[in-house]
């Protein structure tokens, strides 16, 4: 079982930023105290084991679901189109579709190609504060240059991968021929 504290962090993390979503869903349906299905979620959540929730925001809005088909079970009279959009709605998947995985994809390894492209001090401080969040001191001193020198290499390279980037067209289609040649073809 999760600590209250961990459980907090968890609904924080996972439900919070979506809970306007399905408050937008729950306002669909009449009759329906929004608020009260938001907070009983909330309970019925708090009191489950999250490690074993693998789609926190599909979790939350099921357990809505539920919730409003047990509201509407216990009421005498319920409308039938609130019915049938309990059965025919659900929220919009949150996952990036397949084209927008590909997509990210080959931004990542396009920014792995250009990032190895960069000279060996550059990409080491460019990887340093950019990439690993170091202070301009903090990778002077991992490093073992000055300080000066991590702002002139960084510079030199933000310039470098401006320069890849404004080519990228061009770098993709040309064919690889395999391994670090393409880096030579690129003038800085």
């Amino acid at each position: 079982m999760v600590d209250n504290q961990q459980c907090c962090y968890w609904l924080a993390r996972h439900i919070l930023p979506n809970e306007q979503l399905v408050r937008t869903w729950l306002r669909r349906f009449p009759n329906i105290e929004v608020d009260d299905i938001i907070q009983e979620a909330y309970v019925i959540i708090s009191e489950k084991d999250i490690n074993n929730i693998t789609n926190p925001i599909a979790y939350f809005h099921m357990i809505c679901r539920n919730l409003v088909l047990k509201n509407y079970k216990k009421s005498r009279i319920v409308e039938i189109v609130a019915l049938t959009d309990i059965q025919n709605d659900a929220l919009i998947d949150q996952s990036p579709s397949l084209d927008a995985i590909v997509d990210a994809r080959a931004e990542l390894r396009f920014l792995n190609f250009v990032i190895q492209s960069l000279p060996e001090r550059c990409r080491n401080v460019f990887i340093d504060r950019k990439v690993n969040g170091f202070t301009q001191k903090g990778c002077s001193k991992n490093l073992g240059i000055s300080e000066n020198s991590v702002e002139k290499q960084l510079a030199r390279a933000l310039v470098f991968i401006s320069k890849l980037y404004a080519q990228r067209e061009k770098i993709q289609a040309t064919p690889k021929t395999g391994g670090v040649d393409n880096e030579k073809k690129i003038h800085s």
